[in-house]
């Protein structure tokens, strides 16, 4: 069977909330400024101390460190919030029957398990689920998807995600790539990347892949 390998943040699941009510809480707790929803979207997709980087290039550290581990701490807090978005566990079911599936995601692996085990989509649906801890360099390296090859022994077909980050990573793979418009990435942000297909959300993955 053939490889696909699946983001999980805004591709299967609705995890907005959970994350910026996680990043808002750290940055108010570190006494940083004020910055916007919208700001901080703009770097969904990337590992957790990108994303504070960006919105803060003077910080490094400790108090880089501080910050992730209060926004770690929180994300487990508002778990409760997460969900994945509709027809997601029945597409899954019918991919899994005729593919390899491996979770990937610039999210820890606990994290990952975490989310999974909340929006009661069934683990065993993967051959594989992947967190950023187990990579040197999360997305848009291709690190977690080579990791995924190796483990399986096999070439990956396909990479699917919500941000420029994952087609990114797919194509250093040498993998087709499919974005979809479920995450806080425009049309034309994905467009740039050149991904092989673009759909509306996950569940339309299937008119692509018979």
């Amino acid at each position: 069977m053939d490889l696909i390998c699946i983001d999980m943040d805004n591709t299967l699941i609705d995890s907005d909330k959970t994350h910026i009510i996680g990043y808002l809480y750290a940055f108010k707790k570190n006494k940083l400024p004020k910055v916007s929803i919208k700001k901080i979207k703009k770097y969904f997709g990337l590992v957790s101390s990108e994303i504070v980087k960006n919105l803060f290039p003077e910080i490094s550290g400790q108090k880089l460190q501080k910050i992730l581990e209060d926004n770690y701490k929180y994300f487990f807090k508002q778990r409760h919030h997460l969900k994945a978005f509709r027809g997601i566990k029945k597409t899954l079911s019918i991919l899994n029957k005729k593919y390899n599936l491996v979770l990937i995601s610039n999210c820890s692996k606990k994290e990952v398990i975490a989310s999974i085990k909340k929006t009661k989509i069934n683990p065993k649906l993967f051959k594989l689920m992947i967190g950023s801890n187990e990579v040197k360099r999360p997305k848009p390296y291709p690190d977690e998807i080579l990791l995924a090859e190796k483990k399986l022994r096999q070439k990956v077909k396909f990479v699917i995600g919500d941000s420029p980050y994952d087609i990114i990573a797919g194509k250093k793979a040498k993998a087709k790539t499919i974005a979809v418009l479920t995450g806080n990435h425009s049309k034309k942000d994905l467009e740039k990347e050149h991904p092989d297909f673009i759909l509306k959300d996950f569940n339309k993955i299937l008119k692509i892949l018979k």
